[in-house]
């Protein structure tokens, strides 16, 4: 056994209180080794020892636990809130980005995805923009996790333009204090001292007043927003999430663009959701008739539309364009995503004096099934 790898299981052993025979047990399986520069961190890939899925160790001269964010549980009747609060909800603005959390370690901001991983790529670009805020907030407040959303059409996950965030942005949700997510007013307090940019809060309501819930949905419904957060002031219970008919169409869309990959998790689940919303909302028959387009055309249409795409012999496959500070940063992520085994390609499209602005492509299943079925003319599904 090299010395590096015991060093590092001696650390994991003492941080979790288990013996390194037990780390080593669960090492590749549920644990996973990663590194990120100079530091050494592992990710917990599912629920383990009483920590999160997406729980992260530090290990760096004084290891850190940076505890995984819980889910939030989905309302399929907004009328559902007023079973689930004590009495007053905070109403929250839900952004269709992807969940970081940004820690400041031993001299350094990390980002660190949902799932547990030190993304480079988010990294590099929330360094930039917020790194000395993030690195005065751990200076006065100490190892505080700031969690939020990151948005915009410069990003390698979830494209979708936002008017305050055209390319790349970070707006904070909650803040936690090891494994506790602390009062809102707290996150208030440090996001309007250090200018960090926070989510939307739409309203403070009686869990009763569902009437002013609806219309703050409805609101966001017309603007084609994603939907609502729902949180106790003082997080004495978990928070609620709610989309809107618009996002749970718009979703189906996206990933039926790639059938075989996003289309099938993507699907049923967010039906469920319409199913709920149509008899919540009680469909006359024209709105029936209305949404049902809509979600006839989200299912049917992007879908087609790539199927013609590979007949023409194109390469079916995601874009993204990302915008690196240095060719270093470029360079780390592509270790990254081979780390991940992802497919992809990627092209540098202009390089300018301190960025490097580059096209990145994941190749999906739908591109080898979609020949398969021009080749030889069978169903992939029975």
């Amino acid at each position: 056994m090299g010395e590096e790898i015991r060093e590092v299981l001696t650390k994991l052993s003492e941080t979790l209180g288990i013996s390194e025979k037990d780390v080593k047990k669960h090492l590749g399986r549920s644990i996973r080794l990663m590194k990120y520069r100079g530091l050494e961190y592992a990710v917990f890939r599912r629920e383990l020892l009483g920590y999160r899925e997406g729980t992260v160790i530090l290990l760096g001269e004084e290891p850190l636990i940076v505890h995984g964010y819980p889910s939030i549980q989905r309302l399929a009747f907004i009328e559902g809130v007023k079973k689930h609060m004590i009495d007053k909800v905070v109403v929250e603005e839900k952004m269709n980005g992807y969940n970081v959390r940004t820690i400041y370690y031993e001299g350094e901001v990390y980002a660190i995805t949902r799932g547990g991983y030190i993304c480079p790529y988010t990294t590099s670009r929330i360094r930039k923009l917020y790194g000395k805020n993030i690195e005065f907030i751990n200076k006065e407040y100490g190892n505080y996790v700031l969690v939020g959303e990151v948005v915009g059409t410069e990003n390698p996950y979830v494209i979708y333009d936002y008017p305050e965030a055209r390319g790349f942005d970070y707006f904070v949700f909650d803040i936690m204090d090891g494994d506790r997510l602390l009062p809102l007013k707290i996150k208030k307090e440090i996001s309007e001292k250090y200018s960090i940019k926070t989510v939307r809060e739409l309203a403070i309501i009686d869990k009763d007043d569902i009437s002013t819930l609806k219309q703050v949905i409805n609101k966001l419904e017309k603007e084609k927003r994603e939907g609502v957060v729902l949180k106790d002031p003082e997080h004495r219970v978990p928070p609620l999430k709610y989309t809107t008919i618009y996002i749970n169409i718009k979703d189906i869309e996206e990933g039926m663009k790639h059938p075989f990959d996003e289309g099938r998790s993507y699907l049923f689940s967010r039906i469920i959701r319409l199913i709920a919303q149509g008899y919540e909302y009680n469909w006359n028959d024209d709105e029936l008739n209305r949404i049902a387009l809509k979600l006839g055309k989200a299912i049917l249409e992007p879908a087609i539309k790539s199927l013609k795409k590979r007949a023409e012999g194109k390469i079916i496959a995601s874009s993204y364009v990302l915008v690196f500070p240095s060719k270093q940063d470029l360079e780390e992520f592509i270790e990254f995503m081979e780390a991940l085994g992802v497919d992809f390609i990627t092209k540098i499209i202009e390089e300018r004096k301190e960025e490097v602005i580059v096209e990145l492509m994941k190749l999906k299943e739908t591109h080898g099934i979609y020949s398969k079925m021009l080749e030889t003319g069978y169903s992939p599904l029975d």
